[in-house]
This record gives C-alpha cells, structure tokens and sequence, in this order.
C-alpha cells in the first residue's frame, strides 16, 4: 500500500520541525540569576516618621453583662478578641523589622474603641496620641480601633473516591464523606496618627472572610478536625496586618532574570557565565560587553542582553537599559524589549523609594 504524498510531506516537516527545536535547545541555554531590590510601599508616609506605637484600642465599653449574653450567641471564648488584635499587632512588629525603613512598640496600654456600629470610633485625642508617642519615643501611632468578628459552621455529606488496596488488586471507590465549613469573618479598621503634623494619614476598615473545612469519615471527625474560631479569626487579622505593613513599608525582595548560559557558535557567552556562577560578575561583565562585536548578529545579541543583566546587578540600571535597548534595535533580541520595560519599571520604584526615605 502506497504511503499518501501529503502524509509523507506532513512527516517530512514534523522531523524538520523536531531536529529544529533540538538544534535550538542544543546551542542556546538559559539559567535564572536573582538579586535583592526593595519594593516601594504603595502610600509614602511623612519623612519624619521613624517609629511607630502598635495600639490595641478595641477594648470593650459594654457592660459585663451585655457581654456574657453576646459570647454566648456568638460562641466567642473570654479575651478572644483580644488575643486576635495582639496576634495582628505581633505581625505589625514583625514587618517592622523587616523594612529598613521604620521601627515600631507594641503598647502596653489598651483602650477603649467602638464595639457598637461598623463604623471607626472618633479619634484619639491629640494630647494623648502626644503622650503616648512621648511614651515611646514614637512619631506616629497605628491604632486598631474596629474589630469584630463571626463563625459560622455548616456540615454535610458528600460523595468521594479513596484508592484502596495495593498491586493489582488497587482500585478506586466511591464512598461517603462527612465535612464541615467553618466561614470566619472579621471587621479589622484602624487608622495611622501622624503626631508630628497632628493629622491622620490614613484610615481603613477591612471585611476579610475565609472558608474553613474538615472532612471524615463521621460528622463529629469532621467538626473535630475544623479550625477553631479563635484560630480562624487570628489567621485573618494576621493577613490583614501583613498587608497593611507592605502597603506603607518600603520592603526587601528578591527578584529573578533569565540570562543566556552558553551556546556553540559564541564561546564568550559560556566563560562569561562561569564567572556569573562563582559571583564575579564584573570578569563576567567583561568577558560578555568585550565578545559582542566580533559576534554574528543573533549571539551579539546573547551577549548584550547578557550584559545589561550584568549592570543590573550592580545596580547601574541606566546603562543596564542602554544595552538592553541595543539587544533588541540592534541585534533583533525580542526578549530584550520586556527586559527595557521591567528596568525602567525598576528606575521608578528607585524614585518613589528616595521619596520614601
């Protein structure tokens, strides 16, 4: 039986194809190298500010009674909402001691906020937020001054499939499954008093909510293996206040850039990246920037997109640009033209960072 024409030129440019692709791969390899950088934060906070006080202001203004009836509605344990905030406050601290930027306390004291409306309470009096940063040496004060929470838990049956057995004898069943939903919600707002300038620079009040599960084989398994309220409701106030760190807090990254390792027709790209390997990257800089004339158009390419990488690590990200813009106009490096934007995205975060110090 006589092959197709068609079926033979479709096979014919398949292997085409294939023996392509793995003479590319073959000649031209890429690895990553990463480096540190800062992020800018999202709001820029007055340069006077250095240290912040961390303040609890959620303590309750009910009475004792009105509370009992409350936690036994809501199911809430003694002093929950209390160890919910301090867990916020700790993860406050500790993006402090990340960013290079501020240093912060944890107050001591613990006021009295709103417990009644979802709504910030009014403001702190100026002549206390002066006393409480004169107690701690502080310009400005982060004050949670809105919390409230809900759990609400749901559980069912479900179906599911569990491998069992072993060898040949190992199937797929389907079998029931108890589970139980626990929904966290938090009502988490605070605001940031600049006591230098006695204004408030910023004020927030976030809803998180967050879905919990357990599964077994029982109903009480599954209820015993959900989250406890407590637990949920921490974990949430937790994120809220490592976001809020990250909003207004210049932080430490680390970023990553494909380089170009080796390739057969351009040897300078290899030695280039021994170098990169044992940290010399002002031998690799060299060995890249010197090879780039006397390259074909493709490898010079390699070999200037290289080098702008190589300026970037050492922090030159105007010329990093120049030769990353040679890659691509010059020698036609398509890779090139998204490095010149992210760099130039970089050149801005390095301007609103000096605006930030």
């Amino acid at each position: 039986m006589a092959i197709p024409k068609r079926l033979i030129m479709k096979n014919a440019l398949f292997i085409a194809l294939s023996v392509f692709a793995l003479t590319l791969f073959s000649c031209t390899k890429t690895g990553r190298v990463t480096m540190n950088a800062m992020r800018p934060a999202q709001i820029t906070l007055p340069s006077s500010i250095e240290h912040f006080v961390l303040l609890d202001r959620t303590e309750s203004d009910k009475k004792s009674h009105v509370d009992i009836i409350e936690s036994v509605l809501t199911g809430e344990l003694p002093q929950e909402d209390k160890a919910a905030v301090q867990r916020a406050l700790s993860t406050f601290n500790a993006g402090f001691q990340t960013t290079p930027r501020f240093t912060a306390t944890i107050a001591s004291e613990r006021l009295k906020g709103n417990n009644f409306t979802p709504a910030l309470p009014q403001q702190l009096d100026w002549k206390q937020v002066d006393e409480l940063c004169a107690n701690y040496d502080a310009q400005a004060i982060i004050a949670v001054e809105l919390f409230d929470t809900d759990f609400i838990i749901t559980d069912g049956k479900r179906k599911t499939k569990r491998t069992v057995g072993e060898g040949e004898q190992k199937r797929e069943i389907e079998v029931d499954e108890w589970y139980a939903k626990g929904i966290s919600n938090v009502v988490f707002g605070l605001r940031v008093y600049d006591q230098v300038n006695h204004r408030i620079i910023d004020e927030q009040v976030f809803r998180r909510t967050n879905t919990f599960e357990g599964a077994a084989a029982s109903k009480a398994e599954a209820i015993v293996k959900l989250i406890g309220k407590s637990e949920a409701t921490a974990r949430l106030c937790e994120a809220i206040a490592d976001d809020y760190v990250h909003r207004i807090a210049p932080m430490p990254i680390r970023i990553s850039r494909m380089f170009y390792r080796k390739h057969k027709k351009a040897p300078a790209i290899e030695i280039g990246t021994r170098f990169a390997d044992v940290n010399q990257w002002k031998e690799a800089r060299q060995t890249w920037e010197d090879a780039i004339n006397s390259a074909d158009m493709k490898r010079a390419g390699f070999l200037c997109y290289n080098t702008a990488i190589a300026y970037e690590v050492f922090g030159d990200l105007e010329t990093a640009i120049k030769f990353a813009q040679d890659a691509y106009t010059i020698y036609g490096n398509m890779e090139a033209r998204n490095y010149v934007a992210v760099l130039r995205s970089r050149q801005n975060d390095e301007r609103l960072l000096k605006e930030q110090q």
